[in-house]
């Protein structure tokens, strides 16, 4: 089960961000608009057929063009609108919205326009998920799954997943084939043994080409399981990379600059923004959260 999404500041997974992990970055910020319906807490009711917690407003549905046959299931998105900005998930698909446009849940929704402004322009990225205390990627089977029938859903996800392998009898990785509901599905069951029901090795790939794999995980039907495994992306700051909440951000008087770490922890406060005192620092991305007389703040990711 998806665990509850923490809102405000992403909270993203310690790693060592290697140039291997680097290679796997994606920067990309989308526009489009955005728009509010009521959601799918308390069930998995979505496309994605991720279960969403009753209290758990942090979610929406992508427009049918990047929601990519259920590739974007599982992803997190950060979303600036013109009341603020908010982290959520992609558990359903909208499919009357066009490229860019979000369908967010209404509690998500409000985060970042007011009910009445209806349909309001958006700019967003895909970022890494703030996983909160299951860490590793899970896996669960649907009821039908037998020798001869394999059906499953991953979830957890730190990044988007892109692909779901498992190793053959024969040593070759076989592609199982994903569904436009988010589960992957292989008729004729994995591997040549018609006599149990796994354990199973996957080979996953994430959107960014990062691969990872998951040996010899048990396989019981209406069950789910921990692959002990996880994706490690960072998130690629760009310093280049300022959102300004107000078009009139430039006559705005900053009277508070918070310096935080990846874990959203205050490093330290200051008066005007003086990127000189970071060389104090040491966490290797930093967010810069502006707030001026004007009531509203940018956010800039800081490489170093």
């Amino acid at each position: 089960m998806i665990k509850r999404l923490i809102s405000c500041t992403l909270l993203l997974l310690a790693s060592v961000v290697s140039a291997f992990a680097q290679s796997f970055c994606d920067t990309t910020w989308y526009t489009g608009e955005g728009t509010q319906y009521g959601g799918v807490a308390g069930s998995n009711g979505g496309n994605c057929g991720i279960w969403v917690d009753e209290d758990d407003i942090y979610t929406c549905a992508l427009n049918h063009s990047q929601y990519d046959s259920s590739m974007a299931c599982g992803a997190c998105i950060h979303a600036y609108g013109p009341l603020g900005d908010i982290t959520i998930k992609v558990v359903d698909r909208c499919p009357e919205c066009k490229p860019g446009d979000i369908d967010f849940s209404t509690g998500s929704f409000v985060k970042v326009a007011t009910l009445e402004a209806g349909r309001v322009p958006i700019r967003w990225q895909f970022v890494p998920c703030p996983l909160a205390e299951q860490k590793n990627i899970q896996v669960f089977y649907d009821a039908g799954t037998s020798p001869y029938y394999f059906k499953a859903m991953f979830s957890n996800l730190y990044v988007a997943l892109k692909t779901v392998e498992f190793l053959d009898d024969d040593g070759s990785w076989v592609n199982i084939h994903r569904e436009m509901y988010n589960y992957f599905v292989h008729p004729g069951g994995l591997g040549g043994d018609k006599t149990k029901v796994g354990p199973y090795t996957f080979r996953l790939t994430s959107w960014t080409g990062e691969q990872i794999v998951a040996e010899n995980i048990e396989a019981v039907p209406d069950q789910g399981f921990d692959l002990g495994v996880q994706f490690t992306t960072p998130y690629c700051a760009d310093a280049t990379n300022a959102l300004s909440i107000n078009a009139d951000e430039e006559s705005a008087e900053i009277y508070r600059v918070e310096v935080m770490d990846v874990f959203g922890r205050l490093l330290a406060t200051q008066k005007e923004w003086n990127p000189q005192t970071l060389s104090a620092l040491k966490p290797q991305v930093l967010l810069v959260r502006q707030y001026t007389n004007k009531g509203v703040y940018t956010h800039k990711w800081i490489a170093r």
